[in-house]
């Protein structure tokens, strides 16, 4: 896997992105439709034969309450006992007759149609020549008997018999009809003769309730024997030899449900056919699928033309990002500049690339500058080596008249000069010493002591000096510039204490360890100084363009400056950041500088 994924990494962004598009949208696009065509095509099928159903037995449901109100109201009149005798008299003139019909009889027909809108029309045949035909009633006549209603009812043992048409006497047959036919007979009524009640029913209700739920199915409701009583196509698309009789297609390329209507015995063999034709699931999966692709297709076409978009933007700046990477290699240290470097990872990668060129450059005119530096200093230092081996003439000449000098007082008794100028000799030997440049703190002060000697004998009992060296500095072992300390202390014995009109001078020396920093004090009460001064030393000491006059030794018209200038470039040299310079200084009540070394 992990070489895979490493392998994966040459491959070219715009491959990458076309992987992804085939993979993450192609791909599961024509998987997902050949998965969602499977399970619909069975769902659908499903759904179908469940909608057919429920459709086939609401419309069954409907045609056996229509049926069964017939059968009812047919039984009713054969049960109408008063009915039935007005119907047995026997009518002297045709008057009597229309009488009773418009009085009676009449009346009881038009109850039932009024009562039952989906009745057609109800008509008693009765066997009876002398019997006049009114609007309900009729003879039963040689005519009545050639129907062919009549012939399929006298034949049948049952007093119930469903005719699947109209009989109703009209020029053009009615369409959506059948009659419910029920013998009216009895022993003590119609002279015992058969008689015939005829109830007509529309099928319109059931009809179009099929229709209008059946939608693309072909319905078809047939009587005993499979005789086509209605349906929505004009023939028997299957059985074109006799398009009145259903013959089925094969269940391979149809769905087929027969629901059995009417209630028993007067409908058997009745039943309602449903034919779904497969190719129309199919084709609606067709056309679904068609509206899917559709969209896919927009789809993919704007993901298409939006992986294009972000395609073209990034390599176009990568592009121009690598030339400029390898123009940085022929030391071509320049930005790269774009109309528009953009603000998402390559944009802030451009603008990073270039904050990093600009901090090279800055980098490389510092490391010049500071090149520039040290060859001055490198100059200077030979500069003052030379001059250093010009003063020395003969070092070892004044040492030893020095040592001489000594000898003679000492045996003059002249203790205190010996004194003197036995410190003095020994500042001469550690000043022509060479070595390291950095000393231990100690020796550093020890040195001073012997410059604090001689400066005593200067001013006689009118100086008193004092030095305090901590125990945490002698312990830590702290290095400092050679005579780093001493110019400070040399400054203020010749400008802070010998311009002072008082008797009691007085210089202390300190050394702590503070918060983890060496701090060196050098406090003195002379003369001070104001504030103006002060600020002048510090710009000369912060400012690197005001340079001091080393030739001339003055500063301010004194020579203060150059020791301080001195010490304070020596200290920046060696510790930078981590040494701090202060002056505190008051007119007429003394001068405090300190020297602060943070450790590392």
């Amino acid at each position: 896997m992990r070489k895979f994924f490493l392998q994966f990494d040459n491959v070219s962004i715009r491959r990458k992105f076309i992987l992804v598009y085939i993979f993450c949208i192609c791909l599961p696009v024509v998987a997902g439709t050949i998965i969602w065509m499977a399970f619909t095509s069975q769902s659908m099928q499903q759904n179908v034969i469940h909608y057919l159903d429920q459709t086939f037995e609401g419309a069954a449901s409907d045609f056996n309450i229509l049926t069964q109100t017939a059968v009812n109201v047919a039984n009713q009149v054969n049960a109408d006992n008063t009915l039935l005798n007005d119907l047995s008299k026997s009518f002297s003139t045709p008057v009597e007759h229309y009488d009773l019909y418009w009085s009676s009889l009449r009346k009881r027909f038009n109850m039932y149609l009024v009562s039952n809108p989906e009745i057609a029309e109800v008509s008693l045949y009765i066997d009876d020549p002398h019997f006049i035909n009114t609007d309900y009633f009729r003879v039963l006549d040689d005519k009545a008997r050639n129907t062919q209603w009549y012939k399929m009812a006298s034949q049948t043992d049952t007093d119930i018999m469903v005719y699947p048409g109209s009989t109703a006497i009209a020029i053009t047959p009615y369409s959506n009809r059948l009659t419910i036919v029920r013998k009216i007979k009895s022993p003590t009524y119609l002279n015992n003769a058969t008689n015939y009640l005829l109830i007509e029913l529309k099928l319109d209700r059931v009809i179009t309730k099929v229709k209008d739920e059946g939608g693309s199915v072909d319905v078809y409701l047939t009587a005993p024997g499979d005789n086509i009583i209605w349906s929505n196509q004009y023939t028997n698309k299957f059985n074109l030899k006799n398009p009145s009789v259903l013959q089925l297609p094969p269940n391979n390329n149809y769905y087929i449900l027969q629901k059995s209507i009417g209630p028993a015995p007067y409908f058997e063999g009745w039943k309602i056919t449903g034919v779904y034709d497969k190719f129309v699931i199919f084709k609606k999966q067709i056309v679904v699928l068609i509206y899917i692709l559709l969209i896919t297709l927009s789809l993919s076409a704007f993901s298409v033309f939006l992986i294009w978009a972000v395609l073209n933007s990034m390599r176009y700046r990568l592009s121009a990002l690598s030339r400029h990477i390898k123009k940085v290699s022929e030391d071509h240290l320049e930005p790269l500049m774009l109309e528009n470097t953009g603000q998402d990872e390559v944009g802030l990668l451009i603008i990073t690339y270039n904050k990093m060129i600009a901090e090279i450059n800055g980098l490389i005119n510092d490391v010049y500058k500071l090149e520039m530096q040290k060859k001055s200093i490198e100059v200077e230092n030979i500069r003052a080596e030379y001059q250093y081996l010009q003063a020395q003439v003969d070092p070892h000449f004044l040492f030893n008249t020095l040592n001489a000098i000594l000898v003679f007082c000492v045996k003059n008794g002249y203790t205190e000069l010996a004194g003197v100028i036995s410190s003095l000799s020994k500042l001469f030997k550690r000043m022509l010493t060479t070595g390291g440049d950095l000393i231990p703190v100690t020796e550093e002060l020890n040195f001073i002591e012997k410059y604090l000697d001689i400066e005593k004998f200067r001013f006689g009992d009118k100086f008193e000096y004092e030095i305090q060296i901590s125990p945490e500095v002698i312990e830590s072992n702290r290095f400092i510039p050679k005579m780093s300390v001493q110019p400070i202390v040399e400054n203020a014995c010749k400008h802070g204490l010998q311009s002072s009109i008082e008797d009691n001078r007085r210089l202390v020396i300190k050394a702590d360890i503070i918060d983890m920093a060496l701090v060196i004090s050098v406090r003195d009460n002379g003369s001070g100084m104001d504030k103006e001064k002060v600020a002048a030393i510090f710009n000369k000491l912060e400012n690197p363009k005001s340079e001091l006059n080393l030739e001339a030794g003055s500063y301010d018209e004194t020579e203060s400056g150059v020791g301080i200038q001195n010490v304070y470039r020596r200290m920046m040299m060696n510790y930078g950041e981590r040494f701090h310079f202060k002056i505190y200084s008051i007119p007429d009540q003394g001068t405090e500088i300190i020297l602060r070394i943070e450790e590392v």
